[in-house]
């Protein structure tokens, strides 16, 4: 979602923009602006692989230019936006898919200083056709590593972000009723209180639930993507180790360094001996 990716951007007062410093709001017009020509990028776009990669290439690494010396947040945030259209099928040559492997790497090269949300997002295009590549082929063996690494990290990483005491019941309040001294309605302003005492005493309240709120949001969120993130992931690592050339030790250091749980490591080791055992009989 394009035109939405805006939204919710935490930075400091001031970001490093093309080697100069600019305030948030600035750096924000600038980055709104940049998404929006993306997006109308993307609706010219002709229905079927028939538009040009080299034109979109060069307009997108002039974004990748512009923005690299700038925020992590945002730069990861505009590779995401860039990558989208790549991974629609809408251009005339079958690399668009390495284009967009090569950008997502660009901003994973940093993980852990981007959102997760947007390393998750990215780790959704680093794709490798393995059956576009010749098996003895020794760039497959660092490719196939690079890109279980991604997914591993970002695993990790929601995993990590999970709160077990979370109670998605425990609601947010959409609006704070004031202090009952007050004699006001709730969702009033804390303006509207004249008692110094008593604004405090809601403005206070008022920031409370604003983090609460804040923290349900990326909760839900983070629990949606562990419905789904963990089951493509292991796909993804089956299929990859499952190509030529094999190497499951490889992948058993991967998953104890990643931290993933036996069960799960089992089960996948389980799943590409199979498979290795049926394509060599």
């Amino acid at each position: 979602m394009l035109v939405f990716a805006c939204c919710a951007l935490a930075v400091a007062a001031f970001v490093l923009f093309n080697g100069e410093q600019k305030d948030k709001k600035t750096a924000l017009q600038e980055y709104q602006a940049d998404v929006a020509e993306i997006a109308s990028l993307r609706q010219s776009l002709q229905p079927g692989p028939i538009n040009d990669l080299d034109t979109y290439e060069r307009f997108a690494e002039g974004m990748i230019s512009k923005w690299s010396q700038g925020s992590k947040e945002y730069y990861a945030r505009m590779i995401n936006e860039l990558c989208g259209p790549l991974s629609s099928g809408r251009f005339d040559e079958a690399r668009q898919h390495i284009v967009a492997r090569k950008y997502a790497m660009l901003a994973l090269a940093e993980a852990n200083d981007i959102p997760l949300e947007t390393e998750l997002e990215l780790t959704g295009h680093v794709v490798t056709y393995m059956r576009r590549l010749r098996p003895q082929d020794a760039q497959w063996v660092r490719i196939r590593r690079e890109d279980v690494q991604v997914r591993l990290h970002a695993w990790k990483r929601l995993l990590d972000a999970i709160d077990p005491n979370w109670d998605p019941n425990d609601i947010p309040a959409i609006n704070l009723v004031p202090p009952v001294a007050a004699g006001l309605p709730s969702g009033v302003a804390p303006e509207a209180i004249k008692d110094p005492k008593l604004r405090a005493e809601y403005e206070a309240a008022i920031e409370k639930n604003s983090k609460k709120a804040v923290r349900y949001r990326r909760q839900s969120n983070m629990r949606k993507w562990l419905k789904r993130f963990p089951e493509t992931t292991e796909e993804y690592i089956v299929a990859a180790y499952s190509t030529p050339p094999y190497n499951t030790d490889e992948l058993k250091q991967l998953l104890e360094r990643y931290g993933v749980e036996e069960q799960t490591r089992l089960k996948i080791i389980d799943a590409v001996t199979k498979n290795i055992e049926q394509q060599t009989k």
